[in-house]
C-alpha cells in the first residue's frame, strides 16, 4: 500500500484531466516533492534516534567504568545488568526506540590497549525502519567507549614532630592529616589506594611491637654491639639489642644506612643484615620521657674508639627519634587514626633522612616478612611511567628559622659528614646530598609533593636557608608533583591554607584513578 494513499488517488485524477506535455511533468513534481519530504521526516527521525542512543550509551560506558573502578572484581553479568539499566533510563520519552532496545541489543566488551589501560565499550543495536518511504529495514549500531584507569596508588605522608610543633601544632597537624587520608581513600576504601605514615625528628622511628626480631634481622654484623660501647656492654649488656637500653625500653628504634653521598640511604635495597643502630649518648637531662638513662664508665663513644680517657657517660632515650613509629602502607583508618594519636613535640629536623624513609616506605625491596611484613605491599616500582601503579611521597615540613640540622645523624659515628672539608661546608654537603636523592626518586617513578610553612611570600625561593640547602634538590624532587608553601609561621596558623592546599594535592592523587570517555 502506498504512503499516502489519498494524495496518490489526486494525483492520478489530475493526470488524466490533463492534455499534453504538462500532465507528465507535473506529476513528476508533485511525487519529486512528497519523496523529498519523506526522505527528510525519515532522516530527521534516524538522526534523533542516533543522537539520543548515544547518550544514553555515553552515560551507561561512564557508568561502568565508574563502577568498575570502585570494584575491579565486577563480573561480565553485573557490568551487562548495569549498562542495560542505563541505556533504558537515559532514552527519554521514546517509546519506539525503547521497545526496540531490549537487553539482548545491548552489549558490553572490555579490552586492554597498547598501553595496557582497559577500555569498556556500551554497544546497542537496533532496527531503524522506514515509516514512510517503506525502504528496507537496516540494522545500526551505537557505541561508546570510556577508558578506565584504576592503578593502585601507595602515598607516603611525612609529618613532622619535632620541636617547632607544639600541643597546637600537633593538633593542627592531627587534624591535617586526617582529613587528607580520609580524602585520599576516600568513604568507601576500595583497596587500590594505601597509606603509610612517616612521623620525623632527626630520624624515623621503626619500632614495630608485632615485629620484635626486626633490630636482629636489620642490624649489620657489628651493629649491634659497636665498639665504642665496649666498656657498656661489659658491665653486662648484651648490644643494643638488649631490652634495658633506654631506647628499646621506650619502643625507640632508630636506624641508618647509606648515610655517605650518592648512598642515598640505600632506600631501594632490602633491609636484612644493613643497618646500624642510633643511639644517644648525652646528659640525663637531655633524654626524652619513656625511659630512664644508663650509666657507665669508659671512654667517650662520640670518638668511634673502644679507647680513650675514662669517664662517666650517660645514654638516654633519643629525643631525635619519634615516639610515633613510621606505619606501613595500609588502608586501615583505625590504625591511622591511632599511629596520628602517637604524634609528639621531639627534637631537631632532618628532612632528608625523612625523605629516605618515606621512600623506603614505598620500596619493594622491603615487601615480606624479611621487610615491612607485607607480602604484597609496596608493590612493584613503575619506573618508565607505564606500569599500573602510582607512588606518590607528600611531605609536610616547617621551613621557618636560618639554621639546618646537619649533625652526626648525617655521618658515620666517630666521622666528619661525608664530603666536608676545610673548603666545603656541611650545608654544601647536605645540598647535594638531596640533589641525589631526589634524582634517585625520579629514577624510580616515584612522585613528590612538598608542602611547608614559612612567613612571607610562597614563590620568593632563596631567601631562607632551607631554600638555599634544600630547594635545588625538592624541586628535582617535585619534577611531576609539587612545591609549595603556606604564607605562616606555623601549621596552626597556616592550618587553613595548608587545608586548601592538602585538597589540591588530595585531588591530584585521586586523579592517578579516573574513568575518561574517548569515544
Amino acid at each position: 500500500m502506498p504512503a499516502f494513499p489519498l494524495l496518490t488517488r489526486r494525483l492520478r485524477r489530475f493526470a488524466r484531466q490533463q492534455h499534453g506535455a504538462v500532465a507528465p511533468f507535473a506529476i513528476l513534481v508533485l511525487g519529486g516533492a512528497l519523496m523529498a519530504t519523506a526522505y527528510v521526516i525519515d532522516q530527521s527521525r534516524a538522526l534523533e534516534n542516533n543522537a539520543q542512543l548515544k547518550r544514553a550509551t555515553d552515560a551507561a560506558a561512564m557508568a561502568v567504568g565508574n563502577q568498575r573502578l570502585l570494584d575491579d572484581s565486577l563480573s561480565p553479568q553485573q557490568m551487562q545488568q548495569l549498562a542495560v539499566g542505563m541505556v533504558q533510563a537515559n532514552l527519554g520519552t521514546d517509546l519506539a526506540l525503547r521497545d526496540k532496545l531490549g537487553a539482548n541489543a545491548i552489549n558490553v566488551t572490555v579490552q586492554r590497549d597498547d598501553d595496557g589501560v582497559n577500555q569498556i565499550t556500551v554497544a546497542a543495536t537496533y532496527s531503524a525502519e522506514s515509516e514512510l518511504l517503506q525502504a528496507p529495514t537496516q540494522r545500526l549500531q551505537v557505541s561508546s567507549t570510556v577508558e578506565v584507569v584504576n592503578r593502585p596508588v601507595e602515598v607516603a605522608i611525612v609529618v613532622p614532630n619535632t620541636l617547632s610543633e607544639n600541643a597546637r601544632e600537633l593538633a593542627a597537624l592531627r587534624r591535617l592529616v586526617r582529613e587528607f587520608v580520609e580524602r585520599v581513600l576516600g568513604n568507601r576504601p576500595d583497596g587500590r589506594t594505601w597509606i603509610s605514615l612517616v612521623p620525623y625528628s632527626q630520624s624515623v622511628n621503626v619500632y614495630s611491637a608485632e615485629d620484635s626480631g626486626r633490630i636482629r634481622r636489620w642490624a649489620s654484623g657489628p651493629a649491634l654491639t659497636p665498639v665504642e660501647l665496649r666498656s657498656l656492654f661489659r658491665t653486662g649488656y648484651s648490644g643494643l639489642a638488649d631490652g634495658r637500653i633506654p631506647d628499646r625500653r621506650a619502643n625507640l628504634l632508630c636506624m641508618y644506612r647509606g648515610l655517605a653521598l650518592g648512598q642515598n640511604y640505600y632506600w631501594d635495597q632490602p633491609p636484612s643484615g644493613q643497618f646500624k643502630i642510633y643511639y644517644r649518648h648525652d646528659l640525663p637531662e637531655n633524654g626524652s620521657p619513656g625511659a630512664s638513662p644508663i650509666s657507665w664508665t669508659g671512654p667517650n663513644p662520640d670518638f668511634g674508639q673502644a679507647s680513650g680517657v675514662n669517664d662517666v657517660r650517660w645514654m638516654v632515650a633519643d629525643r631525635g627519634c619519634p615516639s610515633a613509629a613510621l606505619l606501613p602502607l595500609t588502608r586501615d583508618m583505625a590504625r591511622i587514626e591511632r599511629r596520628i594519636q602517637e604524634f609528639s613535640t621531639r627534637f631537631n629536623t632532618n628532612y632528608a633522612i625523612a625523605m629516605g624513609w618515606a621512600a623506603a616506605s614505598l620500596s619493594p625491596r622491603m615487601r615480606g616478612s624479611a621487610g615491612w611484613g607485607d607480602a604484597r605491599l609496596p608493590l612493584d616500582f613503575n619506573a618508565d611511567g607505564t606500569g599500573d601503579n602510582a607512588k606518590i611521597i607528600v611531605m609536610l615540613a616547617n621551613t621557618t628559622g636560618n639554621w639546618f640540622d646537619t649533625d652526626s645523624y648525617n655521618a658515620e659515628v666517630g666521622e666528619a659528614i661525608n664530603g666536608q672539608n676545610g673548603t666545603v661546608s656541611a650545608n654544601d654537603v647536605a645540598g647535594k646530598r638531596f640533589i641525589s636523592l631526589c634524582t634517585s626518586f625520579r629514577a624510580r617513578g616515584l612522585k613528590f609533593h612538598f608542602l611547608g610553612v614559612r612567613p612571607g611570600d610562597p614563590n620568593d625561593f632563596g631567601r631562607v636557608l632551607f631554600d638555599k640547602v634544600a630547594g635545588p634538590g625538592l624541586r628535582v624532587c617535585a619534577g611531576d608533583g609539587s612545591m609549595t608553601f603556606a604564607n605562616a609561621t606555623n601549621f596552626g596558623d597556616g592550618e587553613a591554607q595548608l587545608r586548601s592546599l592538602l585538597l589540591d594535592i588530595a585531588n591530584k592523587v585521586r586523579h592517578e584513578r579516573y574513568v575518561r570517555l574517548i569515544d
